[in-house]
């Protein structure tokens, strides 16, 4: 009657019972130690289990388990040697597949992708008769190949090749693994990814193939901008994910969750992200976005600490190095060290274009280093960037990517085109559909600058108030310093995010404001403007802080007060 833990410890420390109900209650207590994470209970139990007497089946299943919670106990030669043991124990062939993918996985973790091949090679050749399980493979082996430039290119070569000719020989895990490619490599845009995307979805996938088909249909759907769909399609993978296997899929899925939060410049849930590590020695990409958070909320002292914890040289190369070489120069550019900060965006260019990944989706790093350029008086060589960065981000096609690469053209073309451009990135992204304010932020900067020059402060300092709005709220204290720097050069007066009453409203707020006043409903407001609800509802909420009011009934009366109430006009309806 004693809770199945007391029980398997009292059998920790007793030879083998050789009865059913013994390794019953180990393997429970297995289960109870992975779904409370500790993986280090869980791999006592297991490794006491493997005492009693076994079918190979059931041996090779158990092996398999304890490789992969070892792995995740940061015990890795030890790991890495029960599931090669696993893996020539006879088995159904699922279980081969499982343990392939599991040993494939801490492999490539360790750096040695020519081996984690080879293994899921040999079990490919080994699964003639199950071509639905020999598809997994494929799926596993091209995640893997990410890990190694010249490997990632054979992988993606031959699942180019098949997927022209014979689509059905690469399943829907391979052909969504096309669709990643061809979003990366600048091929297609955002509504026909997803239109793709979605099919695949759509059609049936075998159980073992579709964390593969999730994740990467999660990862195209954050790069679409598809926020809330590429949420549940993270939470859908993860929670199909066995607890106690290793898989590449789970990796995938928690740096995709972090993109997406880092879409919705969410900083502080971030940095709670970054706590999970990574599976191998280097930094992952979310600490490449814990970086970030780090500098845009202004804490370059803690983001310096965090950038010395990693050896680059020791690194093997891979896409999240890449990610985390644009992310170190977005801290030298914050912390006084331009040429740095230079170096690492040209490198991780040099890296992502070597693996033909040169869309703006990943990293802008284009764009990055143009505003570099741009300090050091390199008009030309930034122009030709922005330039570039634009006619790729058009490809694309979504608000965050055209607006960034705009915003950038803009400052380097100058003059009354660079107006244009400045304007047209602003209105891309304040009319978007989705949350894009750590993109309008900068925009708004680079636009009040901008009019400044041009000797146009009204318009500046209104644009120049509604980013620092924004960067406060947003609690993006890098920028809102910078908002409150340009506004001293305007000639400003007072503080830059204080503001209150009417006249403080940005030109967001306050047609969101004239629509609520009017008894449009927030969902009303969102399809008429063409934005997200939970803009529309930020918008209000800060209204009120600035109106100093806490109703909507209050609306009304209190922008009447400022003086600058537009009614919209109401069809007549008397007879």
């Amino acid at each position: 009657g004693a809770r199945v833990e007391a029980v398997a410890r009292h059998l920790l420390r007793t030879p083998a019972v050789g009865r059913s109900w013994a390794l019953r209650v180990l393997r429970d207590a297995v289960t109870v130690a992975v779904h409370d994470a500790r993986p280090a209970d869980a791999v006592g139990y297991l490794r006491r289990a493997l005492d009693e007497p076994l079918s190979d089946d059931l041996r090779q299943r158990l092996l398999t388990e304890l490789g992969s919670l070892e792995y995740a106990s940061a015990d890795t030669p030890t790991a890495i040697a029960r599931l090669a043991e696993a893996q020539h124990l006879p088995a159904e062939p699922r279980n081969q597949v499982r343990t392939a993918v599991a040993l494939g996985t801490a492999l490539a973790g360790r750096g040695e992708i020519s081996t984690a091949m080879e293994v899921l090679r040999r079990t490919e050749g080994r699964l003639s008769g199950h071509p639905g399980l020999a598809r997994t493979v494929q799926a596993a082996g091209a995640l893997l190949s990410d890990e190694d430039l010249a490997t990632r290119q054979e992988v993606y070569r031959w699942l180019s090749d098949t997927g022209r000719n014979s689509p059905e020989l690469v399943g829907t895990a391979g052909q969504a693994l096309l669709v990643r490619y061809a979003a990366t490599a600048a091929l297609i845009s955002a509504d026909e990814a997803m239109t793709r995307v979605r099919d695949l979805l759509a059609q049936p996938t075998d159980p073992l193939a579709e964390p593969f088909l999730l994740g990467t249909a999660a990862a195209v759907a954050q790069w679409a901008d598809e926020l809330d769909e590429a949420e549940r399609l993270v939470e859908r993978g993860l929670a199909g994910q066995h607890p106690a296997l290793l898989h590449p899929m789970r990796h995938a899925l928690l740096n995709t969750r972090a993109d997406i939060v880092a879409s919705r410049g969410d900083h502080a849930r971030l940095l709670t992200l970054a706590a999970d590590p990574g599976p191998g020695p280097g930094p992952t990409n979310r600490d490449a976005h814990a970086l970030m958070a780090l500098v845009h909320t202004g804490r370059s002292e803690e983001a310096l600490r965090l950038a010395d914890r990693f050896d680059l040289r020791e690194v093997p190369e891979n896409w999240e190095l890449n990610r985390y070489l644009y992310a170190r120069g977005v801290l030298r550019a914050a912390t006084g060290d331009p040429m740095g900060a230079l170096h690492d965006f040209l490198e991780c260019g040099r890296r992502q274009s070597a693996r033909e990944v040169v869309s703006p989706v990943v990293t802008p790093w284009r764009t990055a280093a143009a505003e570099i350029r741009l300090a050091f008086g390199g008009g030309p060589e930034a122009l030709a960037l922005a330039t570039e960065e634009l006619r790729l981000a058009r490809v694309w096609n979504t608000p965050r990517t055209v607006g960034r690469a705009l915003r950038v053209l803009g400052t380097a073309t100058g003059g009354r085109r660079g107006l244009e451009l400045a304007e047209e990135a602003v209105r891309t992204l304040r009319d978007a559909a989705v949350d894009t304010d750590m993109e309008l932020i900068p925009a708004l900067l680079a636009q009040g600058r901008q009019l400044l020059d041009a000797g146009e402060r009204g318009r500046a300092r209104s644009r120049l108030r509604e980013a620092a709005d924004l960067a406060e709220r947003r609690g993006a204290r890098r920028w809102l310093q910078l908002a409150g720097q340009a506004l001293r050069e305007g000639g400003a007066r007072g503080s830059t995010a204080a503001r209150t009453g009417a006249d403080a409203l940005t030109g967001s707020e306050r047609r969101i404001a004239e629509l609520a006043a009017d008894g449009r409903t927030n969902t009303e407001i969102a399809e008429l403007l063409h934005l997200a609800r939970r803009t529309v509802e930020t918008h209000l909420t800060s209204t009120y802080r600035k109106l100093r009011i806490r109703r909507r009934t209050e609306l009304p009366g209190a922008l009447e007060r400022g003086g600058h109430r537009e009614r919209e006009p109401r069809p007549d309806t008397r007879c």
